[in-house]
């Protein structure tokens, strides 16, 4: 083949320097017109030890692209438009994440749209090889904060169950347990998470480099996913029993810490030991033939065209944000707290605490009393939701400091008309010298709809800013007290409250951003 011989040892190497330029071009310029979204990436990977990976994934991409390029010399660059559409679903979904308030989906989509607008200038058969690496830059975008409550529960439950097993007596509530030779609580820094991402970024870097048939790298991927997992749960168990070993004097403060990544580290070394027996050597091949022939001419072309089109729709995005975001909405009147409902009147001490949530002008902290107790309403109220300023957000807590916080799990409940599942909790906090403990109920307030689901929450707001244009949410939490012989009456209480004032509360809600739907 004297002329695919030719194309390879000539025009092929042109395509690649102009393609190479076209692409980092393309990136970069996406870079600075999505620079809003990519400040926050560093802020977090600044600011959080769990992702300061964040630095390193894009030099890590550059240098495992760098070390195929024996293989990529055999390919033929060739742009095409099928994966425009990609480009233009992801600057889609960075749009609604940007306006709904969804960080991590906001930063997925620009991560997706950079992927995708490379792959358009490399066209399907370099973008298909290229596919872990380019992927990889996902490991960038700060996220997994989801995964921190079930994976405490799961260190949690893992530990008691061991210590169980151990024979030594445990008594657990929520996430506290007690030994005889102290007390424990697993809380997120012993969540396991930062273990599990970077296991999971090194695990997906030594699959590429170590393997070459898909099925060891996916299977060596989810190894390093699951081994983590289960490995934090053995870490958190000896942690305990260093503690209790040596009467509460190792193992506690720094030293827990310590001796975790030591762990985490040895746990790894385990891994890609194991990994190593079974290698794989691919040699890159001669030449791999284009899907179809192209002049040089026509390839330049068409790089020229799919990069003007992709920063055109880039640009195009990020300025019809930016003039919906300037858009303030007006408060019609000033939030209140209803005056009473049914047997319940407002009362005119003040809250037992503050709650800790997003800075907003618009929020209720009061008490109410009835025959059968008293309740505390709290509301936090965003007339227009956006990344700091949204309902939604782990940020939303009910006070800034606790002596426990037990989740209870979800109930359904009755709020006026409507069924609501409600998130239930047991919070102890230390109140004018004494530890007071309360049932809390939260939930949110998303567009006129009641609800607790986050992903939902999202999606109601996302359809809202479409139609009718709603963009209000609220973060609403009833607390009233409790102890170890109330809990029914606590709970009666609170869905008594909430049944008769709730009703009242989502008319005063809907009053402040104008609107009676």
């Amino acid at each position: 083949m004297p002329d695919a011989a030719t194309e390879a040892s000539g025009s092929v190497a042109a395509r690649w320097r102009t393609t190479f330029v076209a692409s980092v071009v393309v990136f970069v310029a996406m870079l600075l017109l999505f620079r809003s979204t990519v400040e926050g990436m560093v802020y977090t990977w600044y600011n959080f030890e769990t992702y300061t990976h964040g630095f390193i994934i894009l030099p890590i991409t550059i240098w495992l692209i760098w070390q195929k390029r024996a293989h990529l010399a055999a390919y033929t660059p060739q742009p095409t438009s099928a994966f425009v559409s990609l480009v233009l679903l992801s600057l889609g979904a960075w749009t609604l994440a940007r306006l709904t308030g969804v960080l991590v989906v906001e930063q997925l989509a620009l991560v997706g749209a950079l992927i995708s607008a490379v792959a358009t200038l490399l066209g399907w058969q370099v973008a298909k090889f290229l596919a872990f690496p380019l992927l990889f830059l996902l490991f960038a975008v700060p996220m997994g904060e989801d995964l921190v409550p079930p994976m405490m529960e799961f260190t949690a439950s893992f530990t008691v169950g061991a210590l169980k097993l151990t024979g030594i007596p445990v008594y657990r509530d929520g996430l506290w347990f007690s030994v005889p030779s102290g007390n424990w609580s697993v809380v997120e820094a012993c969540s396991g998470v930062r273990y599990l991402i970077a296991s999971v970024t090194l695990g997906v870097m030594y699959a590429y480099i170590t393997y070459h048939t898909l099925w060891k790298r996916l299977l060596f991927i989810a190894l390093s996913a699951i081994v983590p997992i289960f490995a934090n749960g053995l870490r958190a168990y000896m942690i305990v029993m260093i503690g209790h070993l040596s009467d509460m004097k190792y193992a506690v403060g720094v030293d827990h810490l310590i001796y975790g990544w030591i762990f985490f580290g040895f746990v790894m070394f385990i891994l890609f030991w194991i990994g190593s027996y079974w290698q794989e050597e691919h040699d890159p091949p001669q030449f791999v033939a284009p899907p179809r022939r192209l002049s040089a001419g026509s390839v330049d072309l068409r790089v020229a065209a799919l990069s003007v089109a992709v920063l055109t729709a880039a640009t195009l995005t990020v300025w019809g944000v930016t003039r919906a975001e300037s858009v303030e909405p007006q408060v019609a009147v000033p939030l209140q707290a209803p005056a009473g409902a049914g047997n319940w009147t407002l009362s005119q001490e003040p809250t037992l605490w503050t709650t800790n949530h997003l800075e907003t002008a618009h929020e209720i902290a009061a008490r109410y009393r009835s025959a059968a107790g008293e309740v505390q309403l709290f509301v936090a109220l965003y007339p227009r939701q956006r990344q700091g300023a949204e309902a939604i957000s782990d940020r939303n807590r009910i006070a800034e400091d606790f002596l426990r916080y037990a989740r209870e799990g979800r109930h359904d409940v009755t709020l006026g008309a409507e069924t609501v599942t409600v998130n239930r909790a047991r919070a102890m906090l230390r109140i004018d010298g004494r530890n007071v403990e309360h049932r809390v109920w939260q939930w949110y307030r998303v567009a006129g709809h009641s609800l607790t689901n986050r992903y939902l929450g999202k999606a109601r707001e996302a359809l809202a800013r479409i139609y009718p244009g709603r963009t209000d949410g609220a973060w609403i939490v009833i607390t009233t007290p409790s102890g170890p012989l109330e809990d029914e009456a606590a709970e009666r209480r609170l869905a008594a409250f909430a049944s008769e004032m709730v009703p009242k509360l989502d008319a005063a809600i809907d009053r402040s951003v104008g609107t009676t739907d």
